[in-house]
């Protein structure tokens, strides 16, 4: 059990733009396997007659490939840092890679442009690659004319692959993010997206064994399909998993602190100070905690802006009501049907005193640090 928790341990490679790229040991085994796989392969071919010089070949072209992984995982870093998300780490895994973000995308938008990245970049690097192999066909350079074909289809295939409309594939990203615009809640689109993933994951098992037991000399490919598949169920299974203890956390884990405007404050006051800084579509109304009721920006789009002025946010706001707050004991769960049901999908935080001491928003509930 311990050699198999060593297997799993990662190291630092090194740092890019800032970002920390690891790799686990099973990689080693991963590397390998590929350059003795391609090595192989290309002696088969009669190309090279030197199977050491063969498996030098194997070698570069396995790193070549994983570079190309980076690259894909690099991408989604990259999108993420123009959405406002920190990176927290770039890991190269035995099936893949992965790209570690300290929170989710704050809308349907960034997580969008976060997920089709890395696809959009392995898409790039395989058009990059067909381009090296026709070059390399001009010039009658036959070997690299193989290995840039080779380099062209796995970029290609991992583009595809990683399209399927399930988590935690980027395909399966894509759809949350439309899912989540449509206006499911966050946490039900990466539920409905990881279960999926969990189809996709047992169809390449039973697609692996299918290969294993009837395809000549497909002991290899079976296998590997089998692993992916494996892998990738352990994955949405996880995911499942952690959203379904998040939404049994009580609202005071998961509330953000509430964004407040007074209630004799004029429209103009909130239009030019507060609505800039703050990217909301519902405030809270407050003043020393005592909650009066919510501003939705909807509702100010009906105030002629010559009214602005001398119209106080107590005459445009909506009073309070039980649908527009909740408890900080209640759960998770509970705060998100009212959020369904209220027509904002807001809700102010009541402490036992009455006091306002948070914020809930649908598809931007996350853990409190």
């Amino acid at each position: 059990m311990r050699q198999l928790e060593f297997l799993k341990r990662q190291i630092l490679i090194t740092h890019v733009s800032g970002i920390p790229v690891r790799m686990d040991f099973r990689w080693f085994f991963v590397l390998a396997l590929m350059t003795w796989i391609t090595g192989v392969n290309l002696s088969n071919s009669k190309l090279i007659d030197n199977f050491a010089t063969c498996l030098i070949f194997g070698l570069l072209t396995t790193l070549v490939l994983f570079v190309s992984i980076f690259l894909h995982e690099y991408a989604h870093a990259a999108a993420a840092r123009m959405e406002g998300v920190e990176v927290l780490e770039i890991v190269l895994h035995p099936f893949g890679g992965l790209a570690r973000f300290r929170r989710e995308p704050d809308t349907p938008r960034a997580e969008f442009r976060i997920a089709i990245a890395g696809p959009a970049a392995s898409f790039l690097i395989a058009i990059a690659f067909v381009v090296a192999m026709a070059i390399a066909n001009a010039l009658e350079l036959k070997i690299f004319v193989t290995l840039a074909f080779f380099l062209a289809l796995w970029n290609f295939l991992l583009a595809v692959f990683n399209m399927f409309p399930g988590y935690p594939l980027d395909g399966g990203r894509v759809l949350r993010a439309y899912l989540w615009r449509r206006g499911t809640d966050l946490n039900e689109a990466t539920i409905l997206t990881g279960k999926f993933g969990k189809i996709i994951a047992l169809a390449l098992v039973v697609f692996g064994l299918i290969i294993l037991l009837t395809a000549k000399d497909g002991f290899f490919t079976g296998f590997w399909t089998i692993l992916v598949g494996i892998f990738l169920y352990d994955a949405a299974q996880g995911i499942i998993k952690q959203v379904n203890e998040f939404e049994n956390l009580s609202v005071e884990e998961a509330m953000q602190l509430p964004v407040t405007v007074e209630p004799e404050s004029n429209v103009l006051k909130f239009v030019d100070t507060v609505l800039p800084i703050h990217r909301r579509t519902v405030f809270l109304v407050a003043e020393n905690k005592q909650f009066y009721g919510v501003l939705i920006l909807e509702d100010l789009k009906k105030l002629p802006r010559e009214d602005w002025q001398k119209t106080k946010i107590r005459n445009v706001m909506r009073p309070v009501a039980p649908e527009f707050f909740v408890e900080a004991e209640a759960t998770l769960s509970e705060a998100k049907a009212l959020m369904r049901e209220n027509g904002i999908g807001s809700l102010g935080v009541l402490n036992s005193r009455g006091e306002l001491v948070g914020f809930l928003q649908r598809g931007r509930l996350r853990k409190r640090n």
